[in-house]
């Protein structure tokens, strides 16, 4: 990951701290490379709280979001939420919030879809450590959750 995509990623992390924030929550990032989550957000009395990981991607990134193979693990850990960021020209950026296995479904989902249809020349797909998602395979669910930090909201009670 070059230097620039580290400061996407921080970008991302670093507005979602500050709209729970601004929403009355305390939300602090974790230490780089934390394999779960990015962001530990608890209610104003800290007796609730949740995680979030969050991925960010860059105005110059017309693909979507590349997540990683873990996202599909059918084990889910508990309260944790993902937070897609996309950082849009000239405007603040695009939030979508998934519970992380809703999102985990949604992309397995996706990702079986590929693999069973032929690439044009008729051979057969081969898996990749990767899956990317966009909005050409959002759902009218995925279009609800922009800027929508309602779930968050209510698992945190407060």
């Amino acid at each position: 990951m070059s230097a620039g995509n580290n400061l996407v990623g921080t970008a991302g992390e670093y507005y979602v701290c500050a709209e729970l924030c601004r929403r009355g929550y305390l939300a602090l990032l974790t230490p780089k490379n934390n394999p779960v989550f990015d962001v530990v957000v608890t209610n104003s009395t800290g007796s609730k709280s949740v995680s979030i990981q969050v991925k960010t991607r860059s105005e110059r990134n017309k693909q979507g979001w590349k997540l990683g193979t873990d996202i599909a693990n059918k084990n889910a850990p508990a309260n944790v939420f993902v937070a897609l960021v996309n950082l849009v020209p000239k405007m603040p950026p695009e939030v979508y919030i998934y519970e992380y296995s809703v999102l985990s479904e949604r992309i397995s989902l996706l990702y079986e879809k590929y693999l069973s249809t032929p690439k044009r020349d008729g051979t057969a797909r081969k898996d990749v450590s990767f899956r990317w998602f966009a909005e050409v395979h959002f759902l009218q669910d995925d279009h609800d959750r922009k800027d929508n930090w309602n779930p968050i909201i209510s698992a945190l009670g407060s």
